[in-house]
């Protein structure tokens, strides 16, 4: 490669650093956001009890206020759970967009033939197009790897707030002491390396490492995943060249491996690295490259300009919307005629994860070794097994026919159902009651008065459509709600929407029990 080129492809590598860098500190500030209220909810809960830690004379008294703190905890562990799983869904997804994004623009900025024209929109635009003909399957696995990991620092964190308030109650600290035992989330970075260890600030330690980490994975992953589909054949690895580059990193930079065994990268908690395009940087001409796309070879030397990945992408939708409706309009006997990358597009096209979750696993490990208790494995423990017992990552032709097969009957049901509910005549049905008929209904179903999240964040899509509000917490969604004068209690339409999708569960739990008996 040309000196000069190799420059500029360097230097666009390294602006597109910067923006992933910017990302990071967003998704780290709300996981740090999310963690700060759960440790004020903990907080406000342990000092309710201030007497936890001398009552000698009345144990029992002790034993039921720790009985109803546990209960709130474990609702405030809950949420932290929810909304941080949230964030690295999103977050996981997100990466790997931004990955083939600046893959794309390393290759704009240095000025390359077809791709020096694209424009800022243009990139976007590309990049969209792009996400859908890449190997998306790594960043399914990446993101249920990363709600294990946040899986057990969750656990930890509960763990040592359950620790921290026996030791308390057992020394006879007093609520305000066993709350500074707990340590906080610090928001000051210049303190944040003098937090200590104690119970709230280790989780945030490890929660920005995990969430630091594996931002740079699949940022990583995505811009590998491009390159890859482009045509691109060998990458050369980048390290960060200062104070704090690892002997590890160090005797990788600057060499150079064909991408398809290029090194897991990053290398380690905390690493830094990147990949730069070594070889080819030769684009073909629209003839030459719509015959290596037609043949699915790029030969030596073949970059595929943007107007060629992108009607690769536009017959790829056409495919996957004429798979989707075979699947709204078929059987469940179908399915097993679908081939695997037929079955992994239907999943994600209806939520089903083709990566298999910690749960599949120790099912799994329970069936080849009966007898045993796989439950508590995590980490390298449970990586170990798995390679023991040849395990794999992704879910089976089998496992996805069955859970598809799940899906579409619930498709289906839940089609019957909204026809026949709009067979009701208004004044007869939901929307003929009164706001307070339906409160009563609600309670009597076990359907709570208050918007939960999820429901805000919905609602929210409804006003503001377009507009990605999956992320917001704290003071943000408090904003946002009221900007539009959202309350705490549910409206009457969503009492109705609510008590609809109870029915529709309801309808489907007896259906599926009825095909399982027969």
């Amino acid at each position: 490669m040309p000196s000069d080129l190799k420059q500029r492809i360097q230097a666009a590598t390294l602006k597109s650093l910067t923006a992933r860098n910017r990302y990071n500190d967003q998704v780290t500030a709300q996981l740090t956001q999310a963690l700060k209220q759960a440790e004020d909810e903990v907080a406000r809960a342990i000092l309710q009890y201030r007497s936890l830690g001398s009552l000698p004379d009345n144990k029992l008294a002790a034993l039921k206020g720790l009985e109803k703190l546990k209960l709130e905890l474990d609702d405030t562990m809950k949420r932290l759970k929810r909304e941080q799983t949230l964030v690295f869904r999103k977050t996981t997804k997100d990466s790997f967009k931004l990955g083939i994004q600046q893959g794309i623009r390393e290759l704009a900025d240095a000025a390359l033939p077809f791709y020096a024209d694209l424009k800022p929109e243009g990139i976007d635009k590309l990049a969209t197009k792009v996400f859908t003909i890449v190997d998306t399957n790594a960043l399914d696995f990446m993101a249920q790897y990363n709600l294990t990991l946040a899986g057990d620092v969750h656990r930890e964190l509960a763990d040592g707030i359950k620790r921290t308030i026996l030791n308390g109650v057992a020394t006879g600290k007093g609520a305000d002491d066993i709350v500074r035992d707990m340590g906080k989330v610090i928001v000051d970075k210049d303190s944040f390396r003098q937090a200590g260890s104690r119970v709230f600030s280790k989780a945030q330690y490890r929660m920005e490492m995990i969430a630091r980490t594996e931002v740079l994975r699949a940022h990583n992953m995505g811009r590998l995943k491009f390159h890859e589909r482009v045509g691109i054949q060998k990458l050369e690895w980048l390290a960060m060249e200062d104070e704090r580059m690892c002997p590890v990193c160090g005797g990788l930079d600057g060499k150079t491996f064909p991408i398809d065994k290029f090194p897991q990268q990053p290398a380690h908690p905390h690493c830094r690295c990147t990949n730069i395009v070594a070889w080819p940087m030769t684009v073909c001409g629209s003839e030459m490259a719509a015959k290596a796309a037609a043949q699915a070879s790029q030969g030596d030397a073949c970059i595929l300009p943007p107007h060629v990945l992108e009607g690769m992408a536009d017959a790829q939708a056409k495919e996957n919307a004429k798979l989707k409706s075979a699947f709204e309009n078929g059987d469940i006997a179908d399915l097993g005629s679908l081939t695997v990358k037929q079955l992994q597009t239907l999943a994600k096209q209806n939520g089903v994860a083709i990566a298999r979750t910690k749960a599949d696993f120790i099912k799994l490990l329970d069936l080849a070794e009966p007898g045993i208790d796989h439950g508590d494995l995590a980490g390298a423990a449970l990586s170990a097994k798995l390679k023991e017992h040849k395990i794999g990552l992704l879910r089976t032709k089998e496992e996805l026919v069955e859970l598809l097969g799940l899906k579409q009957a619930e498709l289906k049901q839940a089609k019957l159902l909204a026809a026949q509910m709009a067979k009701i005549p208004p004044a007869e049905g939901l929307e003929g009651m009164t706001a307070q008929q339906l409160k009563e209904m609600a309670k009597e179903n076990g359907i709570s008065l208050n918007m939960t999240k999820q429901e805000t964040i919905e609602l929210l899509d409804k006003l503001e459509p377009g507009v990605d509000h999956s992320g917001l917490m704290g003071k943000e969604l408090a904003a946002a709600k009221q900007k539009h004068g959202i309350g705490i209690l549910k409206n009457k339409q969503q009492l109705v929407e609510a008590l609809i999708r109870r029915a529709t569960e309801e309808t489907l739990r007896k259906w599926i029990l009825r095909q399982v008996r027969s």
